[in-house]
Order: structure tokens, then C-alpha cells, then sequence
């Protein structure tokens, strides 16, 4: 196969990369067994879609997490819900599409609203550019996501509703979980790449924000994205 490169957000809090739709990009090649070259690039703006991650193959750049994915599955021929049921299959994208469309709007809010996340905001601002820059570039990060979340509705609740409609999300996948070593099988599938990809930056980050602390208080989500985050290619875990 072709040499390829993916641009993602530089590493974070012990992570590959801070960006949550990178990780789950990383963690699916991983288990893909498709080699890549990391490139750190933490202006979004350059890539293709306007959005991190993307990648560059045989002279092209693409855009889009689960756009790369599935070019990236028909090149290689790797399926990784290809053991499953059709109800097992079913179950991954209802959770997946919880998770990247709801549960990512907490994220945001909790890393650009929540006030310990805008103070981590102006640290990585700082690594980014000159220091009479940082607390404008901080503060242009912030309005941004203030809007596209007042926008798409999430904003205009109150700090304690999101954080209870976060939890939520983090009771459903424990929920279906329950003592299985993945989401719905003996290995990964699409849905832990998604679920590792949004969870591990919240469960890893230091700063003080209610869902991110509900993750870090439950031992079996802790453990489940452990597990995520060791799974290598074509791992598979007795039942």
C-alpha cells in the first residue's frame, strides 16, 4: 500500500493527539494493521474539510474521520465488524452516532465553555503562537464553539443540564457494555474506535469538569478504554 500520512492535533494529556476524531482515526489503523506516518498540525484550517484529522495517499488529501476509514477499509479489505450480527452491527452505529453526534457537543462544551476548559484552552494556545497572541487566540477558539453549540442547541442549556445529558450518554454505554471486554463483542468494533476516541481525552485531560470527572469515577469505563487503547490488530479477547 501506499505511503500514507495523517495530519492530526499534536499529542495531549498522554494521547497520541488531543483531537477526538483523530484518535479514533489512529486507533482504527491500529487495529487495521495499515502502517501511517503522524504529522502534528494544529491549525484545522489547512486540511481539506476545514477539520482535523485528514490524510494524504498516492497525492491526494482527504478529509473526515469516517470518510478516510472507509477508503481506507476497501483499499485494505479489513472489516472490523465483520464477525457481527446484524443486530450487533445495528447496536455499534446507534451508539457511534451517540456518541460523535451528541456526547462530542459535551466534549466541546466542557474543553471551550466550561471554565477550566478555557483555561486549558489558553495553555495550548500558548504552545501554538506568540505570547501576545494567546489570550486572543484563546478567546476567537472559544466564540467559535460558543456559536456552533448555541447553534446546534447544546449551548443554550444550562452547565447543569449538559452535564447530566453527558451522563447520560456515559450510563448508555456502560449500560450496554455491562461485563463484555468491547461494546458488542470479544474485540473491537467501529463503536469502541468512536467511544475510545470522544471518552479518552475526557478520561486523560487534568482539568476539573463534571463529565469528564464522572468518567474518571467509573472503574469499568476506566478499564474498558484501557482495554481499547492496548487492542492491537486482529486482537481478540476470550469470552
Amino acid at each position: 500500500m501506499s505511503k500514507l500520512t495523517v495530519s492530526t492535533f499534536s499529542p495531549q494529556w498522554g494521547l497520541p493527539t488531543s483531537g477526538p476524531f483523530a484518535l479514533k482515526l489512529l486507533k482504527w489503523l491500529d487495529l487495521a494493521g495499515i502502517p501511517y506516518e503522524q504529522v502534528f498540525e494544529d491549525i484545522p484550517s489547512k486540511g481539506p474539510k476545514g477539520k482535523s484529522p485528514w490524510i494524504e495517499l498516492d497525492g491526494q488529501r482527504l478529509g473526515d474521520s469516517e470518510a478516510i476509514i472507509e477508503l481506507m477499509a476497501q483499499r485494505s479489505g479489513f472489516d472490523i465488524e465483520r464477525d457481527l450480527s446484524a443486530e450487533q452491527r445495528a447496536v455499534s452505529h446507534a451508539l457511534r452516532r451517540m456518541i460523535e453526534e451528541h456526547f462530542h457537543m459535551v466534549l466541546e462544551w466542557e474543553l471551550f465553555l466550561h471554565p477550566a476548559g478555557v483555561e486549558a484552552v489558553r495553555t495550548m494556545a500558548a504552545r501554538m503562537v506568540p505570547g501576545a497572541l494567546v489570550g486572543p487566540a484563546a478567546a476567537m477558539f472559544c466564540r467559535h464553539f460558543r456559536r456552533q453549540l448555541r447553534a446546534r442547541g447544546m449551548a443554550r442549556h444550562t452547565a447543569q443540564t449538559i452535564a447530566a445529558k453527558g451522563k447520560a450518554d456515559l450510563d448508555a454505554v456502560e449500560a450496554i457494555l455491562g461485563d463484555k471486554p468491547f461494546i458488542v463483542a470479544n474485540r473491537p468494533s467501529m463503536a469502541d474506535v468512536s467511544v475510545y476516541g470522544l471518552l479518552g481525552p475526557m478520561a486523560a485531560w487534568p482539568m476539573r469538569t463534571p463529565v469528564a470527572d464522572s468518567i474518571k469515577s467509573r472503574p469499568r469505563l476506566l478499564g474498558y478504554l484501557q482495554r481499547v487503547a492496548e487492542a492491537r490488530a486482529e486482537q481478540r479477547v476470550a469470552a
